[in-house]
């Protein structure tokens, strides 16, 4: 009963003083592990991975009782509280955890921005990222969480800026590519949309939130084309005065829209709609590995994007990507094309693993 009257009295001063904290510069140095507090850490570990989160808590409180000055349990039961949604709590951890010069202060301010940002105070979420970046320039996650509290401000230009960061430092992370592919379809794009989104399904095919952006895939691949008035017209609409600065992708679009269009001649009666995007797609990634214009080359989307589908193209794997990223469609076509050509799509998934992603600056 002392020490939980002890540890409450300081988490109680603590959160006064969280709660108008700002980032300072760190000046102490924290104090290693005994063997003991080590293995207390590690039992907490392993009870927070069984979402035992309170459990958790008690062990790095009895390793802050014999050693304030250990940074790894200021940092697990952080963790612990913010995955229990007492962020108030986890955020005194972080601040604590902030005051000193260690490998994981990267780490304490993504704490502070994350429960900042789950308070409500937006502003101070950024100042912490924005320090964390200064940090550690090529921590990726601080950039895509950076770019997710931009966009809870309404401030998408630079949520944008951010997200494209936190994808060229870790291409393997589907949630960046689905922030920046959702950031360019609220901006108005077409071919970064579609360019974005099918790498995120690449990564992440069958989810909760894959359906929405294969939905996202088809209407961009739908390249505006609607029926006319009378049976068999077609209509192909075009923004005619669409952005440039992410490149000018205008040809593009308009090859999607006539490749479309083409569904409904005489000598694509009987293909499946799977089979008439895979086409069509074979000829939209073709004609955007043949664009050439200087102004594209210099923009990110021709410099990230666009080597990986043209390598893709040229290697032959659309077939399989496209059936592999519409897993969340459940289509019987889709399944039975997977099981049929597993060896074709393990090619192309062990090619895209090995892909190397261009290290670019936007």
């Amino acid at each position: 009963m002392p020490r939980t009257i002890i540890l409450t009295a300081f988490l109680l001063l603590m959160s006064a003083h969280s709660l108008s904290a700002q980032i300072e510069e760190p000046k102490l140095t924290p104090v290693p592990s005994t063997e003991n507090q080590q293995r207390l850490i590690r039992e907490g570990v392993v009870l927070h991975d069984n979402k035992d989160y309170d459990g958790a808590i008690r062990k790095y409180e009895e390793v802050l009782k014999e050693n304030p000055d250990n940074i790894d349990a200021l940092h697990e039961i952080g963790f612990s509280y913010s995955l229990k949604g007492d962020y108030r709590k986890s955020l005194e951890a972080a601040y604590s955890g902030a005051r000193y010069k260690s490998p994981l202060l990267a780490a304490f301010y993504l704490s502070i921005g994350n429960n900042q940002d789950e308070l409500g105070d937006s502003k101070k979420a950024i100042e912490a990222y924005k320090a964390g970046i200064k940090l550690s320039p090529n921590m990726a996650i601080l950039h895509f969480n950076l770019a997710i509290t931009y966009i809870r401000t309404g401030k998408l230009e630079e949520a944008r800026k951010s997200a494209k960061r936190a994808v060229v430092l870790n291409p393997n992370h589907p949630g960046s590519h689905l922030v920046l592919g959702d950031l360019f379809r609220k901006g108005g794009y077409k071919t970064p949309v579609l360019l974005a989104m099918s790498r995120f399904l690449v990564l992440e095919p069958k989810s909760d939130r894959s359906l929405s952006a294969y939905t996202i895939v088809q209407n961009v691949l739908r390249g505006g084309v609607t029926g006319g008035d009378k049976p068999g017209d077609t209509i192909i609409t075009l923004e005619m005065s669409s952005k440039k600065d992410e490149g000018d992708f205008d040809a593009i679009d308009l090859a999607m829209g006539l490749s479309k269009a083409g569904d409904s001649l005489e000598e694509n009666k009987g293909k499946s709609k799977m089979q008439l995007a895979v086409e069509q797609l074979n000829t939209f990634f073709s004609i955007l590995s043949e664009l050439d214009q200087k102004e594209n080359k210099s923009r990110f989307v021709f410099k990230y994007y666009v080597p990986y589908f043209s390598e893709m193209k040229k290697r032959n794997f659309v077939e399989p990507f496209y059936y592999y990223i519409s897993r969340s469609s459940n289509n019987p076509e889709v399944e039975k094309w997977l099981d049929g050509n597993f060896r074709r799509v393990n090619d192309f998934l062990n090619w895209s693993r090995q892909y190397q992603w261009a290290k670019i600056e936007d």
